[in-house]
């Protein structure tokens, strides 16, 4: 079971708690250039240990990644296996959370993910957009009846050609963490309202734009 408590295995079994949260296909306002893959490393997780039912990103010492946990609606940013900074809460999909969403389902994708493009600029302050549906989900989605096989085609050519999720399939797209805008943080804290992103402050996701950027991985449970 996660806690909210963090530490180190060689002081005691893992806990980690993290949160997940959406945003609104047609909000998001974003465009960014294609990016480099991301190297994956071999070898025990620090979460291993952690029965957390789900299989865990690879990520080696001093790597930065996000940690989500939508049940307790926390945003972990870590480094290796240190937690650098926190953020207590995000609202998510007005629909809650799913591992397959599909387009208009107005819920938040869970699963391993990464950062594939930054927009500082967007009228939510900033977005930080994650790469669903990649070639696995796609795959995921196909064996589940959810897609056509020429859907996971054109998501998986799109993502090789450009390292950029497809959003113009029944899956949908543009999911990842942006702020509010103009919207009351008061009501983000009590109420969920995107598409299927993650909504935070917007000095929360200005500073988590600081310590993040192309390829860091993302895991959202």
């Amino acid at each position: 079971m996660l806690t909210r408590s963090f530490k180190l295995l060689a002081l005691s079994p893992l806990a980690l708690l993290v949160a997940a949260g959406p945003a609104v296909a047609s909000l998001i306002d974003t465009t960014e250039p294609p990016s480099s893959g991301v190297a994956s490393s071999p070898g025990q997780h620090f979460l291993d240990d952690v029965d957390t039912g789900i299989s865990l990103l690879p990520v080696e010492d001093g790597r930065v990644w996000l940690h989500i946990s939508v049940k307790d609606r926390t945003l972990s940013v870590v480094r290796g296996r240190h937690v650098i900074h926190e953020i207590p809460h995000f609202a998510i999909g007005i629909n809650g959370a799913v591992n397959l969403r599909t387009r208009g389902s107005a819920m938040t994708p869970k699963g391993e993910f990464r950062v594939e493009r930054i927009n500082p600029n967007s009228q939510y302050a900033t977005f930080i957009g994650i790469n669903y549906p990649n070639p696995r989900v796609a795959d995921q989605a196909l064996s589940e009846g959810l897609i056509t096989e020429e859907e996971a085609e054109r998501i998986r050519r799109y993502y090789q050609q450009h390292r950029l999720s497809y959003p113009n399939t029944t899956l949908g797209g543009h999911i990842g963490i942006h702020g509010l805008g103009n919207r009351d943080p008061f009501l983000n804290q009590r109420v969920d309202w995107t598409e299927g992103c993650l909504a935070v402050e917007n000095d929360q996701v200005r500073l988590l734009h600081s310590l993040v950027e192309i390829d860091t991985p993302v895991l959202i449970q």
